[in-house]
Order: structure tokens, then sequence, then C-alpha cells
């Protein structure tokens, strides 16, 4: 599973634009609203099987941080 990858597509999804990679900042390039950020919580959630705290999605940056912090919770859950 190429959990960057897939994080991708879901801010694409959410944010309804090509214009992602891992290093687009999730404030300063796109702009993410707090409606925003729920939906993007919500499909992370239900796409990797586990429960994302708000607090963790608040303190990251970039794309490829969200990737990071989803891997991380994986792994404790034993999903990876």
């Amino acid at each position: 599973m190429d959990i960057l990858n897939e994080v991708i597509e879901i801010v694409k999804d959410v944010m309804e634009t090509d214009e992602v990679d891992a290093d687009t900042l999730m404030e300063d390039d796109l702009e993410i609203a707090s409606l925003e950020f729920y939906e993007l919580l919500s499909r992370l959630e239900k796409k990797f099987s586990i429960k994302m705290p708000e607090k963790v999605l608040s303190n990251v940056e970039t794309v490829d941080d969200i990737a990071y912090e989803v891997e991380t919770i994986m792994k404790k859950k034993g999903l990876l």
C-alpha cells in the first residue's frame, strides 16, 4: 500500500484540485477550511480504517506530513 499516493488522491478529491503533491502546504497552498479539514479527516479514517485525533492534523503542514501521521497510526494499530 502506498500511503502517500492514497493521501494525495484523497486531498485532491476533498480540495477539488489536481495540484497536489507530497510537498503541498495544506494552509498556504490549499487554503484548507475547517469544513474541508473535517471532510479530509473523515475520508482518511474511512480509507485507512483508523481514528485520527484532530490535533494530529492541526499540526501538519504538508501532504507528506499527513501520510506520515497515517502511517504512524497504522503501525501502532498493527495494520502495517
